[in-house]
């Protein structure tokens, strides 16, 4: 396909069907050919599938957004046991983290793990 329009010639010449044209749409996710703009037969023998601009998924920059890097999360605290090494991993310390439990009304005694990115988003599980 090209720019929307199948190409029978170029079907042709690679033994393919219309139907097998859909197929290879529907396994990338697209059930309807006016969705897609173009579609290439690779050398592997599958197909490539370039959606619509109406259709392809958004993303940040279509906002002019970046999102920030939240990086690993470490598990500073499981089954009881606090990780001050991870906790220093994270540039977060104890009265820190007791302070964000305080504020949101948890009680350690209940929690089961709580992890930490290096963005300093805070997760904790029951």
């Amino acid at each position: 396909m090209r720019e929307g329009r199948i190409d029978y010639n170029a079907l042709n010449r690679c033994s393919l069907s219309v139907d097998e044209l859909m197929s290879h749409a529907r396994k990338r996710g697209y059930f309807n050919l006016a969705d897609i703009d173009c579609a290439v037969l690779e050398t592997d023998g599958s197909v490539s599938v370039l959606p619509r601009p109406q259709k392809r998924g958004l993303n940040p920059k279509d906002f002019n957004f970046a999102p920030i890097r939240e990086g690993i999360s470490y598990a500073v605290f499981e089954n009881g046991v606090l990780y001050p090494d991870r906790l220093n991993c994270v540039g977060f310390t104890e009265k820190r983290l007791a302070d964000f439990l305080n504020e949101h009304n948890y009680n350690i005694a209940d929690l089961s793990l709580i992890t930490v990115n290096e963005a300093g988003r805070v997760d904790v599980f029951y």
